[in-house]
């Protein structure tokens, strides 16, 4: 779906704001002991983003007809404002981590929706950066771009991980870049 320029970055913005109200009506009045959960449940939240993360782009996003119509059109423009509609990555990371644990286990509902809320900010922040900016070589945004746009310049069976290619190099689907030995290093032109 093609989004105005408020639409596209309104996740941002809304994502940013949630963590912000989920640590601050945590963190301002937990213990000691309820501050390191929410540490370490929103750590968890991020790494089970990731893994979520790739799991809705190689098989929902590719594979789903009703969501490839919509990634395809992004694979076609991929500097266009594609996506969805905004919100409902949201919603969709507070029904399924922070309403089914909040009533039980606030500070690790808490904690959790807030990491995957920062994993899925991480994620749009590396997938715009690799479409629209330039970035300094070396980088960790410069390397995730590469990584990207071999998905869609190359192969698009490959490199389904935007935030990081771990889950790439676990299941087999990184794209197989070929380095050149120590010596075709050396030996120069």
């Amino acid at each position: 779906m093609r989004l105005s320029s408020l639409s596209y970055y309104a996740d941002y913005y809304l994502s940013l704001a949630l963590v912000m109200g989920l640590a601050g009506s945590t963190l301002a009045a937990g213990t000691w002991i309820e501050c390191a959960e929410w540490l370490l449940s929103a750590c968890l939240g991020v790494a089970a983003w990731t893994l979520i993360e790739y799991l809705i782009h190689r098989f929902m996003y590719h594979h789903v007809r009703f969501f490839r119509s919509f990634h395809d059109a992004h694979h076609a423009e991929p500097t266009a404002h594609i996506g969805a509609p905004p919100v409902i990555g949201i919603v969709l990371i507070l029904a399924v981590c922070f309403l089914p644990i909040a009533a039980t286990r606030f500070v690790f509902a808490s904690g959790l929706t807030s990491g995957m809320l920062i994993g899925y900010i991480a994620y749009m922040l590396a997938h715009h950066a690799a479409h629209f900016w330039q970035l300094s070589t070396g980088s960790w945004l410069n390397r995730l771009g590469r990584h990207h746009l071999l998905h869609h310049y190359q192969s698009e069976e490959c490199n389904f991980g935007i935030t990081t290619s771990f889950w790439d190099k676990v299941f087999g689907t990184a794209f197989p870049v070929s380095r050149p030995s120590l010596r075709q290093r050396s030996a120069g032109p």
